[in-house]
């Protein structure tokens, strides 16, 4: 098919979270909006595969954001069948000497269990909590879903409550330097604590610190999507395709295109174009910026922070199985086999630490360091009954040979988690390396499933710039809402919600849509 198209109010390119956020918005608003996608169904990360009856999530399965992000109420994904589940227990720490940490959702019990091991850390705790919560209900849960302002204009801001004053001073430490600032000393608490951002692949030396409460408050009150993480991008697309959008799936945009200086079309791979008042792409900076539209249609210094990208240093190895029987941790803790996330093989910080620099050497195997996820055991459809799903993930890079190594890595995976917990028999497996990341989803290049790195100069304003991190772009008509812009990845859906907000007034219409909500959380 050539030439044949029509014109729109907005072409949403990309049907990931952020793009079904965004493309909703604008149909309920009464834009005329078309979202088109490269693969056969628009979901991105949110994607849950069925094989023999066993529910794999290879990509997102913990929402940090699910019920706080405004679209969950905007968008009334409820009424579209988004459900979602929340174990009490979060997270369980096995350690090698039988003992096993626990933290729930309440801040409370997960003081208690940390009191177990070390009652000073457990003051430390309290603490910490006492100037998180605050940190997490007034500046950053309702950061995430407003533009960001310059580093410095922020600080300033910060400076007018106790509360900013405090997210000021820890916001330049590294996740290292926070846990000693709060004074933890036991070494089994503290790789507890740098777990949450570790898990992600950050680097704990990074000057992070004001991610660290997200990181920690935010997965302490996760939840998982009944039926699958791909129900929540289904509820999105019904949302939108009841508000009157269009979805073309299976057809990737080829080129942006720009005439006098300003984002008037999209053409795609059939060879039909889409004319439109506001072209908003959700791929990472050089398929948006080098790809679809060209450097000769590019500011110079736009091109040249698009070449600049830096993709993540690490990246994900997942196991996924099939069991047949029960799966039963062991740990004296019955809370253990309770637990939304486990994790094991390490005891320390410092092994923690350790293991991060044999990865990032191309040192670490895959009987180093698990977190681990049942989710039949909170959702009865992820598995055939008498069986389980399991998920294991393992921080590793990209760079490794995974045509080779796949399968060996996971085989020592599979013998970590057989130390810490009885098995029925596996009747599925399947080993999901970083590069079936990245050809599956071609905008987590190098694996990488924040479409880009998490560092001082990609967060923020300057996320993925200081031209671009407020959706607008130096092209007048181009805007962008991925997770390469601010906020970031993770299914948080701020990008997508900004985009919305900032087009809807570039068509003059009014996106109706609410402040970040209260999704609980410890």
């Amino acid at each position: 098919m050539s030439g044949a198209g029509g014109t729109y109010d907005a072409v949403v390119i990309g049907g990931g979270p952020n793009g079904l956020i965004c493309a909703a918005y604008l149909a309920r608003a009464g834009a005329r909006t078309l979202l088109l996608e490269r693969r056969h169904e628009t979901g991105g990360g949110l994607a849950t595969d069925e094989y023999n009856g066993f529910r794999l999530n290879l990509h997102a399965i913990y929402h940090m954001m699910g019920e706080v992000m405004p679209a969950h109420r905007d968008l009334d994904l409820p009424r579209f069948g988004l459900r979602y589940l929340h174990p009490p227990v979060v997270a369980a720490f096995l350690l090698g000497d039988g003992d096993s940490l626990v933290l729930t959702r309440d801040p409370a019990e997960s003081a208690a269990s940390i009191e177990a091991l070390s009652p000073a850390d457990a003051d430390a705790w309290r603490a910490m909590w006492a100037d998180f919560g605050p940190m997490l209900d007034r500046y950053l849960v309702p950061m995430t879903y407003e533009l960001p302002e310059p580093a410095v204009d922020q600080m300033v801001a910060f400076q007018e409550t106790e509360v900013g004053r405090r997210l000021g001073e820890i916001s330049e430490l590294s996740f290292v330097e926070l846990v000693d600032e709060y004074g933890f000393t036991d070494p089994r608490v503290r790789m507890a604590l740098l777990s949450f951002p570790a898990m992600w692949g950050m680097h704990l030396d990074d000057p992070l610190g004001y991610l660290f409460p997200l990181y920690l408050g935010r997965m302490l009150a996760a939840g998982f999507v009944k039926g699958g993480s791909h129900r929540m991008s289904s509820a999105v697309y019904r949302s939108f395709v009841a508000a009157g959008g269009t979805v073309l799936d299976a057809c990737p945009a080829t080129r942006v295109v720009v005439e006098a200086g300003r984002a008037v079309a999209v053409e795609t791979a059939d060879g039909r174009r889409f004319d439109a008042g506001a072209v908003v792409s959700t791929l990472n900076p050089h398929q948006t910026f080098l790809e679809l539209v060209g450097e000769a249609d590019l500011p110079g210094d736009l091109a040249e922070a698009a070449r600049g990208w830096e993709w993540e240093e690490r990246t994900l190895f997942g196991l996924h199985l099939g069991v047949k029987g029960d799966v039963t941790f062991r740990a004296a803790d019955p809370r253990v086999g309770e637990a939304m996330i486990a994790f094991c093989g390490l005891d320390t910080d410092e092994e923690l630490l350790d293991h991060l620099a044999r990865v990032d050497a191309g040192r670490a195997g895959g009987d180093e360091w698990l977190h681990v996820t049942v989710p039949s055991r909170f959702d009865a459809t992820m598995a055939p009954p008498g069986h389980h799903l399991v998920r294991a993930e393992a921080v590793v890079r990209y760079d490794d040979d995974w045509e080779r190594g796949a399968k060996a890595f996971g085989d020592a995976a599979l013998d970590l988690l057989a130390r810490h917990a009885d098995l029925g028999r596996v009747v599925l497996r399947r080993d999901y390396p970083p590069t079936h990341i990245e050809a599956r989803l071609s905008t987590m290049t190098r694996g990488s499933i924040k479409h880009g790195a998490y560092t001082p100069l990609q967060m923020g304003y300057l996320r993925p710039n200081d031209r671009c991190s407020r959706v607008e772009t130096p092209v007048p008509g181009l805007f962008v809402a991925g997770a390469s812009v601010y906020p970031g990845g993770m299914v948080l859906g701020g990008p997508g919600y900004l985009g919305a907000r900032v087009v809807g007034e570039h068509l003059g219409l009014e996106v109706a849509g609410g402040a970040a909500g209260d999704g609980g959380g410890p």
